[in-house]
């Protein structure tokens, strides 16, 4: 056994630069192996002892509860690939499309995280707004996919991309009417105030619109937000 490991002391197995990202580390602790930016978790091996208690895990326990039969889901984010790696495993059937427009992210979540051994998933490395606005060029296509995760953070921070009306749309217009829509916001307090707009801001796109907050470590909580397509929006 690994002596850090065995004593649970953080251990740096890797760590990188992108232009994206800045400083990426990957780091062990016991049977944990996460990435962080900026200070900030983005990522843990799907198996490790705490993974479901948290953000990725509660995400994907969200998406068996209100999309079980899910055949085709569009993830834009990828980091180390903890959501699908959990969807992989817990709905085996359903086929995913993640969006990383990082491609040192990308070389470390199949190195570190197996993504590249996923079976029915498939990375586009490309801009997500360029997706969702011109997905044919990237084999895909519009009003195709029952569900859509939005996880796209550079450490803490939550692009204006992802608060823009066009990229709503977009976004909106890769899900089949009636399908679902999950965007996951970092909520501490100092986020409290823009993700409350933010939240009103979905009620103008989706329907049912709900919201779940997930408690994370001291003082990094995340909210999910989610809703439906209109059913006669075509």
């Amino acid at each position: 056994m690994n002596i850090y490991s065995a004593l649970k002391i953080p251990q740096v197995v890797y760590s990188t630069e992108s232009k994206y990202n800045g400083k990426i580390d990957v780091i062990e602790v016991g049977h944990t192996r996460k990435i962080k930016v900026g200070g900030i978790d983005q990522s843990l091996n799907w198996d490790s002892p705490v993974c479901e208690k948290l953000i990725w895990g509660k995400l994907v326990s969200l998406l068996e509860r209100e999309e079980p039969t899910a055949n085709s889901v569009l993830i834009l984010g990828l980091g180390g690939g903890t959501i699908q790696n959990l969807i992989s495993r817990r709905l085996p059937n359903t086929h995913v499309v993640s969006v990383e427009i990082d491609d040192v992210m990308v070389d470390i979540a199949n190195k570190y995280f197996g993504v590249s051994e996923l079976p029915n998933h498939r990375t586009v490395v490309a801009d997500a707004l360029r997706v969702v606005t011109s997905p044919e060029e990237f084999g895909l296509n519009k009003v195709s996919f029952n569900v859509a995760i939005v996880d796209i953070y550079v450490g803490e921070d939550y692009p204006d991309l992802g608060k823009s009306g066009n990229f709503m749309d977009a976004v909106r217009d890769m899900v089949v009417p009636g399908g679902l829509v999950i965007f996951n916001r970092i909520y501490t307090e100092k986020h409290h105030e823009d993700v409350d707009l933010f939240v009103e801001q979905v009620n103008d796109f989706l329907v049912d619109v709900k919201t779940e907050v997930v408690a994370g470590y001291t003082n990094s909580d995340n909210i999910l937000v989610y809703g439906r397509i209109f059913e006669h929006q075509l």
